[in-house]
Order: C-alpha cells, then structure tokens, then sequence
C-alpha cells in the first residue's frame, strides 16, 4: 500500500481539484485509433415516424476483442465475467439512445438476428478500458443494403465519474448520463441520415422484404419465391401476395406472438443491464483511474519529469490509495454482488416461457423452431400456394 506524506487537508483539496480540472479539460492521450466523436447531440423528434417510415431495429448481443491477457490486467478474475456481460450491458445502452430520439419504430436487444427487422445492428468490442470506448458498428437492413461499417471512439473525462469515491452498497449513487453517451448518440445519428437519405419506394422495399423475409423463415415453400437476389445481391420483392392470403394472415398472428416474446427478451436484457449498472460503473470508473494514471505516469516519463513529490504525484498516490481501500473493503461484496445480480435475470426468460430452457441464446432459437412447427399446424388444409396480387 502506498504511504502518503502528510499534507494539510485543504491544501490537498485545492491541489486534487486543480488537477481533477486540468484532466477534464485535457483527457490523457490515448491509443491510436479511431478519431473520437466528440460533443454529439442526439437528432430527436416529439412526433412519432408514419408507419411507412417505422421501421424497426434488432441490436445484437455485442461480441468483444478482449483476449485473456487484457482481461488479466483487469485486477481481479471477477472481472472476466464483467466483460463478458458488457456484451449485453453496451446493447441496451444503444438501444435506449435509439429509443430516445423517437426516429424509429420499435428497437430490441436481440440474441441472434431476427428475419423480422427491418435492420439489424450489429456492435464489436474493441477497446473498453473505462478511459476510451471503441465499438465497431455494421447495421444492415433486410434488402442486405449496409447502412454502417465503421469504428465509433469516444473518450471520458473526469467530470464524466462522480467526484466521490463510489462505494457498492450505495445503491443511490448516481452516475449521470453514460461517459460514452456521445458514442451513441453518433451511431442514431448516421442511422437516420441513412434513413433519410433512402427514397420512400426504397424504403417501402424494405418493409415489403421484413415482411416475406420472416414469411419465409416460417414457411420457406410457400414464401421464398417471392424474393430474389439482383445483380449487387440485395434481396427484392418479385411480387406481393394479396393482401387477403389466409396464409399472410397466419404470418401476422404468428408474427404478433413473436413479437411479445422477443419483447420479454429484450426486457430480460433491460432487467440485466440495470441489475449490474452499479457495479459496472464502479469497475469503469475504477479502470479509468488505472489507466489515466498509467498514461499519465509514461507521459512524465517520457518528459524526463518523475519527481515523486510534486503536487501531481501526491495526488495520483492519494487516488491509488482511495481505491485500493475500496477494492480492499469491498471486492468480496463486488464479486458476490455481481454473481447474485445476474443470476435472477438469466432464469427471468424461462419464468416466462414454458418449455423452454437454457441460455437465452439457446430458448430463442428453440422459439424460432416451435413458431415453424406452429405455423404448419395451424395452416394445414390451407392453399399451399398464397394468393398473388393481380396486376
């Protein structure tokens, strides 16, 4: 444990909070990579989208490029399972940002992609370090049309983390907006520039292709062959089936079942993602102190400036210090806490769905077999063939 000099009390205060000042103003130079996105406002509107313009967004679980040594330099082994639930933590932040700006139709968090969105975004990973947020974002919609292939980066700084040292059991602390929110708020944006910039003949293609896309995932024999690939690849509608086909009808009742259960998943991950919030703020916040410090202390190294008792080193000891005791005082609570939080939340689903079980990974893809079973049950003795639009 670091010792550390005597210093009056309000002399230190004023030292810290200078410091804490000249960090907010000037973040520590982080990797290369990706530009950050800066001060981004969020494009929203108070009126909801038309129908024709509703469409709707399916967030896939994130996947992550930490590899066991970074996850190792985390500090604690706990923090494994930590990064391997920000896979579903940074998800639904996105899809809460999507939600905000009232730009779309409905957005869920989704374990696997789902025939019936209109797009599908899909998030990487890449550096996560409570310092710097890196994600690699690819969104496409149902066409095979790719609206996004790019990395988003965004910085913290000081003033994005309570100025108090946080402590778990405090479950009223506050944290504010996410420190990355603006990362978000950069992918709504191009998501709707995209959007905007799309024909309203382009965009009802979509719609039509959402919608016999998860037809044919039901019955591929008596849908697939009203979708086709042109010559770039991008799946259109050849020809529509009349409005009044039993068998469209069927797909829409089918289609409102699915819609309450991927809700209930997506509600599970909303459930997830408040459950850890306190603890994963904690282990930011603490991983961002770790890595401003290292930062910090290669920049004076490579200055030639180390002395050990000027008023910055003093101040980084008496951080190192504060969260060690915090570490020391709570890291059993931390460990513990985490395992208890998530444990409800991972059999939430199957409280839910009868029949189902496992992972929420593995009950999505058994629902998806059983609506297909459903759907040949219930249009058996139908016309195998729906109905064609006349021209």
């Amino acid at each position: 444990m670091s010792v550390i000099p005597y210093w009056p009390r309000a002399s230190l205060c004023v030292t810290l909070a200078l410091l804490l000042a000249a960090c907010a103003a000037a973040p520590p130079p982080a990797p290369a990579g990706p530009p950050p996105v800066g001060n981004v406002a969020l494009v929203a509107t108070n009126a909801s989208p038309a129908q024709a313009q509703a469409f709707d967004i399916g967030v896939l679980v994130f996947t992550t490029m930490a590899g066991n040594e970074e996850i190792a330099r985390s500090g604690a082994e706990i923090f494994s399972q930590i990064r391997k639930t920000e896979t579903q933590y940074l998800p639904v932040a996105l899809r809460s940002t999507l939600t905000a700006s009232n730009q779309w139709g409905v957005v869920r968090v989704l374990p696997a992609a789902d025939p019936s969105m209109d797009i599908m975004v899909e998030g990487t990973i890449v550096r996560s370090d409570g310092a710097e947020l890196v994600l690699h974002i690819r969104a496409s919609d149902s066409t095979g049309r790719v609206w996004l292939d790019r990395d988003y980066a965004d910085i913290a700084r000081v003033a994005d983390y309570p100025d108090s040292a946080p402590m778990l059991l405090d479950r009223g602390l506050t944290f504010g907006l996410d420190p990355f929110q603006d990362i978000y708020a950069a992918i709504a944006n191009d998501l709707l520039l995209v959007h905007q910039g799309l024909a309203q003949a382009a965009l009802d293609e979509i719609h039509n292709v959402s919608q016999l896309r998860y037809a044919s995932d039901l019955s591929p024999e008596a849908f697939s062959r009203y979708l086709e690939e042109d010559e770039l690849g991008f799946l259109r509608v050849t020809r529509l089936p009349a409005s009044n086909d039993p068998l469209l009808r069927n797909v829409a009742d089918i289609g409102a079942r699915n819609d309450i259960f991927i809700d209930t998943i997506d509600e599970y991950y909303e459930a997830l993602y408040q459950d850890v919030k306190p603890i994963y703020d904690i282990w930011r916040q603490y991983s961002f102190e770790q890595v401003t410090e290292e930062r910090a202390s290669l920049e004076r190294a490579r200055s030639g400036n180390s002395n050990s008792g000027s008023f910055e080193a003093i101040s980084q000891n008496y951080n190192r210090y504060k969260w060690s005791k915090i570490f020391e005082q709570e890291f059993v609570a931390l460990a513990s806490g985490f395992v208890s939080e998530t444990a409800p939340a991972v059999l939430e689903l199957s409280r839910n769905v009868n029949g189902l079980s496992g992972p929420v990974e593995e009950q999505y893809a058994q629902w998806r077999v059983l609506l297909r079973g459903l759907f040949d049950i219930e249009t058996e003795g139908l016309n195998a063939t729906p109905l064609l639009n006349t021209p």
